[in-house]
């Protein structure tokens, strides 16, 4: 083995330069993946470590009024318990702007779990309490930095006036959403009470966070048994812990797929690197097995050399992919509660050095079993006169590192469902490559012989290297064609998010939604809209809070479905039709005419009613404020998504809510640069009022896009790069014969133009074929995706992915084209040396 592995060495430093492609093929495909992977490592095991600091507790007991003096008792005395009132309410700042936030008033007892850090540093009572006749409030260093607030500033809280005492630099149970619906501010039970907007028509939502020893299941139906009528929702962290889970399991393995995908181009590349070194090795092979080196020793001497370039490569890949996920895990710390430990990069790193080893073997293998195949005769006959086939046991040895690959890759997908459908569709896409090539090269074969073609010397020898044996139409269409059809998705599906957000959304949102408006406010407020200039439209609608409390004859909180009884404490809202006024689509049923006035009709959302496998037809009994309401299920609907904004779970015909109603919520159409003085005005004269700017969400949602592309472009660009390199291997593999064939040609009196433009005709072909199937698998995967994950049905526009193949394709094939012909060297003295020598 010593004398194999130094034969392998100094072979491998005689003639291994042109493995550059190899190395570089397999080292992105394995940065890739190490990257994406510990990032998902990162961000899920801060996530999932400290679920409990995230959810605020072992359980959560949350109502809308104060729990009862022996329901604490109850609660304390199974572990330690902290109040957290909360709800989303409008800050002033000193300059009369107004920002929507998300108010928290915390005990001393928060947080139960993790550690709350400020700047600067001080204890949560200091910077709460009351000083100089102003109590202290605590800023979200986001919201700080948005409205130019900083330690020392002054802010309005409804009617109270606030000193910002410090800013959050952590805060265990922040919400990942509190960039979208509100950054949290904290203040003292006592500056709650100053603030004056906790009074009729608020919503807020009190939180009893419990850390106990019991598990939290068992406490929760304890408490339930023990306090059967209470309308309290109890939520474990268990339950926070499975539902964050899927969700990241799920990014994470759309992330790794991506990475997957670069890897497999690459070892497309790892394919024609290999097979275009052996070539030119063709000789040296032939001579050492002339010598009397067993086949099983020149075997081992070049799968050493895959094994030496190969762990070699995908180190550097590991190396370069765990710098990556660190700059990943920076960028998202400034947004979630991650810990800082580079040593959860070892376990994915080592993974993926593992995976790139066997994808350099897989890849390899059939490429050393053809070239162990020469004879020694090649040496007289000259190399390019040498038949070469791959032996089945080359055949067996790639189809069991296929299995290894497999494996790793359901190992490593955080959901393995995702990586049986990875497989799956790759198989389906090589089956349906393999078909293209077969049928093309059929079709160009008996276009060649057609006899319109007769004269046509160009275009018959560039239709000729679609079909001959050493066509590169088959690896310039799985590697090209395959990072082809993932930039297309990717631009197909950024467009079409853009796309909505841009034109769909601003055509149909309103510029201001408002939320918690008092039924005694309603005209005074209606006053204060109307008093901007280009108001257009005011649509005001009641909200009422209620649960559903049965079905049929059965009671919820009595079913023997587990989610039905959960589903017994949910509070939902409600609302009335108003000409559809959140612009939701009806799946099953239909809407009540609009001039019904018979018996109760209700309408339910799509997920609540799926939850609860409810009909049209059923008969719903709901509780609203202590009363009854039975009503008939007419229709079930679904949210539009961008387009809704208040998220009702159910709708009623007129008149059912009436004797329920206390607030409004309303939409306001105007221009957007009336908005925020609208906004202003509101908050002013109604602190109790929520209300948000279309304008603000759209460019919260723009930066999230932007982020998004930005990570879909630099992916795409990888895996781009990657199917470069495979064109440079491609190009290097037929190099050798092409050069061969047009100096044959020249010799028999073929023009060197009339060559080259055969050459430039036949790349152009395979660019033609490889932007028709990336367009339309690409156009096809991103509609899917859109369809059925996003729920997005909005027009694809494919041409513009088809531009992109299009452009993408022809540049690159240009260059191949292009270095062909600075390669070739047309001489008849070229055929009497020989290829060989």
């Amino acid at each position: 083995m010593r004398s194999l592995l130094s034969l392998a060495w100094r072979d491998l430093r005689g003639g291994g330069r042109t493995l550059w492609v190899f190395c570089a093929c397999l080292s992105l495909g394995v940065a890739l993946i190490a990257a994406s992977g510990g990032l998902y490592r990162q961000v899920s095991a801060s996530l999932l470590a400290d679920t409990r600091a995230l959810f605020g507790g072992d359980l959560e007991v949350r109502v809308r009024a104060p729990l009862d003096d022996d329901m604490l008792e109850w609660m304390r005395a199974r572990g330690a318990v902290s109040r957290l009132i909360e709800f989303r309410t409008m800050l002033i700042t000193g300059s009369g702007d107004a920002q929507l936030v998300e108010l928290q008033s915390v005990d001393d007892a928060y947080p139960l779990y993790g550690t709350l850090r400020f700047a600067p540093e001080r204890s949560l009572e200091e910077a709460t309490a009351e000083r100089d006749g102003h109590h202290g409030v605590v800023l979200d260093r986001v919201l700080a930095d948005r409205l130019g607030l900083a330690p020392g500033d002054r802010i309005e809280l409804g009617n109270a006036s606030l000193d910002v005492r410090a800013l959050i630099v952590r805060q265990p149970d922040r919400s990942l959403r509190a960039d979208w619906s509100g950054p949290p501010v904290l203040i003292s039970a006592a500056a709650l009470d100053a603030t004056g907007l906790l009074q009729p028509g608020s919503r807020p939502a009190y939180r009893y966070r419990v850390r106990t020893d019991e598990e939290p299941d068992a406490w929760r139906i304890a408490f339930l048994d023990a306090f059967p009528d209470s309308e309290a929702e109890v939520r474990t962290f268990i339950e926070r812990n499975a539902r964050l889970g899927e969700v990241l399991g799920q990014i994470g393995s759309g992330v790794l797929l991506i990475g997957f995908s670069a890897l497999f181009i690459g070892g497309l590349g790892v394919f024609n690197s290999v097979q275009a070194y052996l070539q030119g090795k063709l000789g040296t092979l032939a001579t050492l097995r002339a010598l009397g080196l067993r086949d099983g020793r020149l075997a081992a001497v070049y799968l050493l050399q895959v094994l030496i370039l190969g762990g070699a490569s995908a180190v550097v890949g590991a190396l370069l992919g765990g710098v990556l996920a660190l700059v990943g895990t920076g960028v998202v710390a400034e947004r979630l509660p991650l810990a800082d430990d580079w040593t959860m990069l070892i376990g994915p790193s080592l993974m993926a050095v593992l995976f790139g080893v066997v994808i350099a073997l897989l890849f390899a293998l059939p490429a050393l079993g053809r070239a162990l195949t020469v004879n020694p005769a090649a040496l007289f006959r000259g190399v390019l006169g040498v038949v070469t086939h791959t032996p089945a046991r080359a055949w067996w040895l790639t189809a069991g590192c296929a299995m290894v690959a497999a494996a790793l890759l359901l190992v490593a997908m955080p959901d393995p469902l995702l990586g049986v459908a990875f497989i799956a569709a790759l198989l389906l896409v090589l089956a349906l490559l393999e078909g293209g090539v077969r049928l093309l090269r059929t079709l160009a074969r008996r276009l060649a012989g057609h006899p319109a073609l007769a004269g046509r010397f160009t275009l018959r020898i560039a239709l000729s290297g679609l079909y001959r044996p050493d066509s590169p139409l088959r690896p310039t269409l799985l590697s090209l064609g395959s990072a082809l059809t993932l930039l297309v998705a990717s631009t197909l599906v950024v467009h079409a998010l853009l796309l909505t957000i841009e034109e769909t959304v601003p055509e149909r949102a309103p510029a201001l939604v408002f939320y918690d408006i008092g039924a005694a406010q309603k005209d005074e407020f209606r006053a204060l809209v109307e008093a901007s200039p280009s108001l257009s439209q005011l649509d005001l609608a009641p909200l009422v809070l209620g649960r559903l409390a049965g079905v049929g004859d059965e009671a919820l909180r009595d079913s023997t479905d587990a989610r039905r009884r959960l589903e017994a404490s949910d509070e939902q809202k409600m609302s009335t039709l108003q000409n559809n006024f959140d612009q939701v689509v009806v799946t099953r049923g239909n809407w009540w005419p609009d001039d019904y006035r018979g018996p109760a009709l209700v309408a339910m959302e799509d997920r609540e009613a799926d939850q609860l496998g409810l009909k049209v037809g059923d008969t719903l009994q709901f509780d609203i404020m202590g009363e009854r309401v039975s009503a008939k299920l007419a229709a079930i609907y679904a949210q539009k998504r961008f387009q809704s904004r208040l998220w009702l779970e159910a709708i009623f015909s007129d008149g059912v809510l009436d004797p329920f109603i206390t607030r409004y919520v309303g939409m306001a159409y105007m221009d957007a640069g009336e908005a925020v003085a609208a906004q202003n005005r509101i908050a002013a004269a109604q602190p109790s009022v929520v209300t948000v700017r279309t304008a603000m969400l759209l460019d919260e949602a723009r930066a999230i896009l932007t982020r998004a592309a930005a990570a879909l472009s630099a992916v795409g660009g990888v895996t781009l790069l990657a199917s470069l390199l495979v064109l440079v291997s491609v190009v290097a593999a037929s190099r050798v014969r092409q050069i061969y064939l047009a100096t044959l040609l020249h010799t028999l009196g073929a023009r060197v133009g009339a060559i080259r433009a055969a050459l430039h005709l036949e790349y152009l072909l395979l660019a033609l074929v490889t932007t028709v199937f990336a367009t339309a698998v690409g156009s096809a995967l991103a509609g899917l995706l859109l369809h059925y994950r996003l729920q997005l049905d909005t027009a694809l526009g494919w041409w513009i992915g088809g531009l992109v193949a299009a452009v993408v394709s022809t540049v690159a094939l240009s260059l191949g084209a292009h270095h062909l012909m600075r390669q070739l060297r047309l001489s008849p003295a070229v055929l009497l040396r020989g290829f060989g020598a």
